[in-house]
């Protein structure tokens, strides 16, 4: 069996399949309001391929175009971005899950404070004074249904009012006809409720070049203190336009439009299967992690006893789901499944939920960027097989690479051996890389020389240096793990599993530098 090689000495293939998503928190700042800054991680893989102007893709099939602007090493997100921020109701609490597709095009998942995907805006919406088309199947077809719509509709224009249906985490939609004759964009004006308490809000467009708006900065405040009920339809009602636009807000009658928007809004629920997780600095998580409430809600009454996730280096693991009152939780395997994948305090997960008790997950590190994942060959112990393990290809293993397998062992023993004989001048600590691709501090040397999330530099033997940062390693006190950016050194110098290297401290100001030594397993393989 080939020693694991992590993502280094990996071949041109696959590193066309680096890791190509990072999560974004958004943060209680201005900032996250009109820009947002793209991981140094992710900079230092594909930040020579993007252009100025990116194409963001979303699940609902809107592609947001959003210029690039650079800072320095920051690289943001900026022009349209508020825009963007607004239409999704994207604020304090929501996380954003990017997929880069190469070419300066990414795609997104947005989950909001439950730490669930949103329900996007439906991508078909039509003006709320007429009925979609999706009506006429339970729909009579005689003309005087045909003639009474047709009214309906001349009635509504002059009345000069829309309707639009409440859902959470969605701005309500305000169609063109209404929106081009009597709002403007970031102008404010107000809503009023039946007792005449009035509140202000404002517009953004629904598309750049058309004249459908939604009602964005302002709304949640006034559906949160009238209490409006989800998937409930609205009427807007113009009752003043100077000095400031004035729409009283009632309760819709109008059982036809209704009946659509409700299967409308299910299937946009039902739809929307992520959840995402961060892991906190507490023991809890190592052995398990609860589903958020949010999912259990939607999808809760699908799930059998025993989950399957599967993660993008094709490995499948099997878990148990544990109830515990309204919670549940992945349990059985959790505490190996973070152990091999090196998760901890500062990871992210972002499940997708694919039915029947199946999901697929990607990791995130603590710098936010999705992880280099072992190679397929990788065997974890504890993973449960796919559903046909084939025993003449488990026979082959076993007879072939036996051999070589118990050599590496002995030359990685070996190699570890002669670390242990090294002895540098200045402090130090030695490491033996692992299935978990990051190399660990001990808890003595971290304690006194490395400060948490604070950038440090490997310097290898030529002189060359490598930006990488540290975090707590989960469940010790003073232990670190050297994680941001100790990927790209791995691979910049060819280093593999069970290589092992001393790492010593010869620069403390103005950063941290540490001298690696590398004691290679392959060069004791005699």
């Amino acid at each position: 069996m080939q020693p694991r090689q992590s993502c280094v000495r990996s071949s041109a293939a696959e590193e066309k399949k680096k890791s190509k998503h990072f999560m974004k928190a958004i943060l209680p700042s201005p900032i996250h309001a009109t820009q947002l800054r793209i991981p140094d991680e992710f900079i230092t893989r594909f930040g020579n391929e993007l252009n100025n102007v990116t194409t963001i893709t979303v699940p609902d099939g809107c592609i947001w175009k959003i210029t690039l602007n650079k800072c320095g090493k920051d690289v943001f997100f900026q022009n349209n971005w508020q825009e963007f921020t607004e239409y999704y109701s994207i604020g304090y609490g929501s996380y954003l899950d990017f997929k880069y597709k190469g070419k300066s095009k990414f795609n997104v998942i947005i989950f909001d404070s439950t730490s669930v995907e949103i329900c996007y805006p439906s991508t078909n919406e039509e003006p709320n004074i007429k009925c979609p088309r999706k009506i006429s199947k339970v729909e009579t077809s005689d003309k005087n249904h045909g003639t009474e719509f047709n009214s309906a509709s001349k009635r509504a224009k002059d009345a000069a009012f829309f309707r639009s249906t409440f859902i959470k985490n969605r701005y309500p939609y305000v169609h063109s006809d209404f929106a081009s004759k009597y709002l403007k964009p970031n102008v404010p004006f107000k809503l009023q409720n039946c007792h005449g308490q009035q509140w202000k809000v404002f517009c953004a467009l629904q598309e750049a070049g058309k004249s459908a708006m939604r009602i964005t900065r302002g709304f949640r405040k006034f559906a949160r203190e009238n209490n409006l009920s989800c998937r409930k339809e609205y009427e807007f009602k113009l009752i003043k336009r100077k000095p400031v636009v004035v729409l009283q807000v009632t309760t819709s009658c109008t059982p036809c439009r209704r009946r659509c928007v409700g299967s409308s809004v299910e299937k946009e629920v039902r739809e929307s299967k992520h959840f995402k997780k961060a892991i906190l600095p507490s023991p809890f998580h190592a052995n398990k992690i609860r589903i958020p409430d949010e999912f259990i809600r939607r999808f809760g009454n699908e799930l059998s006893n025993v989950a399957t996730i599967t993660v993008p280096d094709g490995s499948i693991w099997k878990f148990t789901l544990n109830k515990c009152g309204k919670d549940v939780f992945f349990s059985n395997n959790w505490q190996q499944f973070t152990q091999y994948y090196d998760i901890g305090y500062g990871s992210y997960l972002s499940f997708k939920y694919k039915g029947n008790s199946k999901f697929s997950v990607i990791i995130f590190d603590a710098t936010s960027v999705e992880i280099c994942y072992p190679s397929t060959n990788e065997e974890p112990n504890i993973k449960s097989p796919s559903p046909n393990p084939g025993p003449k290809k488990r026979s082959k293993v076993d007879t072939t690479e036996k051999n070589h397998e118990t050599k590496f062992i002995y030359a990685s023993k070996r190699a570890k051996d002669a670390a242990n004989q090294f002895y540098p001048k200045n402090p130090f600590f030695r490491s033996t890389l692992n299935k978990n691709r990051y190399t660990y501090v001990a808890s003595n040397f971290a304690e006194k020389y490395l400060l948490p999330k604070v950038p440090i530099k490997l310097q290898n033997s030529h002189g060359q240096q490598w930006e990488v940062s540290c975090v707590f390693n989960m469940g010790r006190t003073f232990g670190m793990r050297i994680t941001g950016g100790f990927c790209k050194f791995q691979r910049d110098n060819n280093l593999s599993l069970g290589d092992t290297c001393v790492y010593e401290l010869i620069k403390t100001k103005p950063v941290v530098v540490l001298l690696v030594t590398e004691f290679r397993a392959d060069h004791y393989l005699h």
